[in-house]
């Protein structure tokens, strides 16, 4: 999307030099017109060079936030769960269908759409952490999915596979969140 309006400033700036000249043309010397080109293309230069030296740096900037963000993960991860924040996690994200063994594929559906409504009512509150645990909860589900999926009727199949999109965009939002929560901080 910059490009194009990158591009637009380029061929507007183009526009407006050819106007120039041709306004110019009727009272000028080739020599100065040739002249005021110059000067012309080297402003042209000098703003194409400013913006690809800007686009150079935000690159940079948004490399350095996106190995923050990956090395915050990795400490997370290295610290692992805790057994009774993840039981906590558990009772909170699948309340009655916590014990997913026992999950059939007639009440998978059920399970899914419980977890969903419990992910949309605290997402907003939650810290990484938080979604570190929820994404594992949600391991979980997909896992017996995998297990009862030659077993689940297809209207329930078609809804787990819209809850699942949904998640994966709920947990983009929160990446999204935090990348620009660690590109907030480079500004300071």
């Amino acid at each position: 999307m910059k490009r194009v309006h990158l591009f637009s400033k380029t061929f507007c700036s183009l526009a407006i030099l050819s106007g120039v000249l041709l306004l110019s043309s009727c009272d000028t010397t080739p020599r100065e017109r040739k002249e005021i080109a110059a000067r012309e293309i080297d402003q042209l230069d000098e703003k194409a060079s400013a913006a690809a030296a800007k686009s150079k740096e935000e690159i940079k900037r948004s490399r350095e936030a996106l190995a923050k963000q990956r090395e915050e993960r990795k400490l997370r991860e290295a610290r692992g769960t805790t057994a009774g924040k993840k039981a906590q996690m558990e009772k909170d994200l699948l309340g009655d269908y916590r014990m997913l063994s026992q999950t059939t594929p007639e009440n998978l559906k059920d399970a899914y759409i419980y977890f969903l409504q419990q992910v949309r009512d605290r997402r907003e509150i939650w810290t990484l952490e938080d979604w570190d645990y929820a994404n594992a909860i949600y391991k979980q589900l997909n896992d017996r999915e995998k297990v009862l999926h030659d077993d689940i009727i297809l209207r329930h199949a078609t809804k787990i596979k819209a809850l699942q999109a949904e998640y994966l965009a709920l947990e983009n939002s929160a990446d999204l969140k935090d990348y620009q929560r660690i590109k907030k901080e480079q500004k300071q």
